[in-house]
């Protein structure tokens, strides 16, 4: 077999037996016969010309070239997958490859091919990827990436060419310069990407980083926008189902930018975590401290409450038109060898919910549903604390957020019937969601350690307005069933951070501000197939079929009974057909 321009096809000699002429006798061997070279380990890159169909005839032969040589060195990973790999230096340039194939289940197959040149200051690498699945269902991609240094600068280039299982095409091109003069380094980077349907998104960025003495003073800038879709294949198998689907998503960002200043000032040299080595025995003490405490070392105090009052109007007992009031909580307490730990946890909750649900049954199947409506007011505070030999480490929360949303489901099913010894039924059931959200959060961390030294806090606050419709719909009959869902969604955020404290020995303090406004909308579809319940269907049915005597068992008597039922059908046929023709 071999790969032409994409395609496997095979040779055949067309010389005729009849035409071939006799060689005379060969000379009898008086050399030892060479030793038989070993068996080629398996490899699944000759059953993936689908996967490499896409790629330039270069990058195949050069693929068909390693997956053959004798030179290359040859590796069988843990998860089945062969990888093969050389390299060569000639004069200035040295060269490497590396080609790694896989054969999934149900023959779906996966590549990756990666080259490497690098001359003087100049690298470039080129990375070939590649995946079918079951169905015969390809997504491919190839970047190229080349850098450069010359002098102060240091420049990357990058294009990335996705195309997904339909054959839309998406195309990513992006470039990054670095000067570097003295104490100062700037960094400008953007990108740009495109695809056949005509979306373009877009990124821009610039951080200088300046150093006087000791102290390095970092200031960056991002800024995004534009619109870009995804397309996703997705594939899984259990013991129980496979199923396979497909997703789709298109995202449009009008505005989104972020703002950031650090500044280090570097007090002494970089300390390793040494806190398990023999150089630190407190560290070593309760490394045993906390494994003690897995095997029970402890003691440990847990607490919970529910305050949280329902007011229902509503006389159906399927019903609640009402309101939920009050406040929840949790908190803990251990002491053991790995030290102390604490939390807590506190919520408080208002709201007005509407919520209703019914089911009926009847002689040929059943039906159920639910719908609910809230509106909803809710704030909480939660924090985490441990404190050992090795120092403190805290982490606390703020929150509270105001929110809408109206939901309903249902769901139709046929009564079950008997296929092959299996219940089996036909159902429908959707799934529709509405909602709007208001929220605002702050978190901090607080961490003072002795090994490596640190004393350090950082947090971030945030506050977000996002509002988003979903729907979802099943259909299934008997072991098949197919999935599609879909969501549309409209949001801004904005988002501050803040660090300042010592650690990895330098001084650090810093913060960074950023904002966005976003739209997003996605659908997707799955199959699903319960390959347990059709086993079981094959399972009745074979011994139905096996069982000829109908003894309820199987045995020799049911090969017999077999066979003299075949010889009958054979003869009755023959009769027929003998009677047709009037012999």
């Amino acid at each position: 077999m071999r790969i032409d321009n994409g395609n496997t096809r095979s040779t055949r000699s067309s010389r005729s037996p009849s035409t071939t002429h006799t060689a005379p006798p060969a000379a009898p061997r008086t050399e030892p016969r060479p030793a038989q070279a070993p068996a080629q380990r398996r490899d699944s890159f000759e059953s993936q010309a689908q996967n490499t169909s896409r790629f330039s005839s270069g990058a195949r032969n050069d693929m068909r070239r390693l997956a053959r040589s004798p030179r290359a060195t040859i590796a069988t990973n843990r998860d089945g997958s062969v990888t093969r790999s050389q390299s060569n230096t000639r004069g200035q340039t040295t060269r490497s490859q590396e080609l790694t194939t896989a054969q999934g289940r149900f023959s779906g197959s996966q590549l990756k091919f990666t080259t490497n040149s690098t001359t003087g200051g100049r690298q470039t690498t080129n990375t070939y990827s590649a995946r079918t699945d079951a169905f015969g269902r390809t997504q491919s991609s190839h970047q190229r990436e080349s850098s450069f240094e010359r002098g102060d600068v240091k420049q990357t280039r990058s294009r990335t060419t996705t195309v997904d299982s339909r054959g839309n095409q998406k195309d990513t091109r992006a470039e990054s310069r670095q000067v570097t003069q003295g104490e100062r380094s700037e960094t400008t980077s953007r990108s740009t990407t495109t695809d056949s349907r005509g979306n373009r998104a877009w990124t821009q960025g610039t951080s200088t980083a300046t150093t006087s003495g000791n102290t390095t003073t970092t200031q960056s800038t991002t800024r995004s926008g534009g619109t870009e879709r995804t397309v996703r294949d997705n594939q899984s198998f259990t013991a129980d189902a496979f199923s396979l689907g497909r997703t789709t998503e298109r995202k449009n960002t009008p505005f989104n930018t972020q703002h950031n200043v650090t500044r280090e000032r570097q007090i002494r040299p970089s300390t390793a975590d040494d806190s398990f080595t023999k150089k630190d025995r407190l560290g070593t003490v309760q490394q045993g401290g906390d494994l003690l405490a897995q095997a029970g070392a402890k003691k440990e105090w847990k607490s919970e409450f529910n305050n949280v009052t329902e007011h229902n109007t509503s006389k159906d007992p399927n019903s609640f038109v009402g309101s939920r009031v009050g406040t929840s909580g949790s908190q803990s307490f251990s002491v053991g060898t790995d030290g102390l730990n604490a939390s807590y946890k506190r919520e408080a909750k208002a709201g007005v919910y509407a919520e209703t649900k019914g089911e009926t049954k009847g002689k040929y199947g059943e039906a159920s549903y639910t719908a609910g409506a809230k509106a909803e007011a809710k704030a909480g505070v939660d924090g985490n604390a441990k404190l050992n030999l090795n120092g403190l480490e805290a982490t606390g929360r703020v929150g509270a957020s105001a929110s809408v949303e109206a939901s309903a489901t249902g769901k139709v099913a046929t009564k079950s019937v008997k296929v092959a010894g299996v219940d089996v039924n036909a159902a429908v059931e959707g799934k529709v969601r509405a909602s709007a959200e208001l929220s605002a959060e702050a978190q901090g961390t607080v961490k003072v350690t002795r090994n490596p030294p640190t004393a350090i806090a950082e947090g971030s606050a945030g506050a977000s307005a996002v509002a988003k419709a979903e729907a979802e719909i099943k259909a299934s009959a008997g072991p098949f069933s197919v999935k599609v869902d879909a969501y549309a969604s409209a949001g801004a955020e904005a988002k501050a951070t803040g660090v300042i404290g010592y650690e990895d020995g330098k001084l650090k303090i810093g913060g960074g501000l950023g904002a966005a406004v976003g739209l997003g909308a996605g659908a997707s579809g799955t199959v699903e197939v319960d390959v347990k319940q059709i086993g079981n269907m094959a399972k009745n049915t074979a011994v139905k079929v096996a069982d000829a005597n109908g003894d309820g068992k199987l045995g020799m008597d049911d090969a017999k009974a077999v066979v003299d039922g075949a010889k009958n059908a054979v003869n009755d046929a023959k009769d027929k057909v003998a009677d047709f023709f009037g012999f």
